[in-house]
């Protein structure tokens, strides 16, 4: 059976960027909607026993969350 159906042109564009060679847009869609999806449990515990990395890790978090109060600061300070 084959249904007819509507888009906006960006939707359009992004299967059309996701598209393959030899692929249709039923083929895209197909494939798109099989893709597995990340599932946090399987990443728990990646990092056990790895404490150098851990520690590189909040390390990041730490600077990242600095710069951002830096920003909001400064953008508190020009409202």
């Amino acid at each position: 059976m084959v249904k007819t159906i509507t888009i906006m042109d960006d939707a359009y564009e992004a299967l059309k960027r996701l598209k393959k060679k030899d692929e249709s847009f039923s083929d895209i869609i197909r494939r798109v909607g099989k893709e597995k999806k990340m599932n946090l449990k399987e990443w728990f515990g990646v990092l056990k026993g790895d404490e150098e990395r851990i520690k590189e890790f909040h390390s990041a978090i730490k600077k990242i969350r600095e710069e951002v109060s830096r920003d909001v600061v400064k953008r508190d300070v020009h409202s």
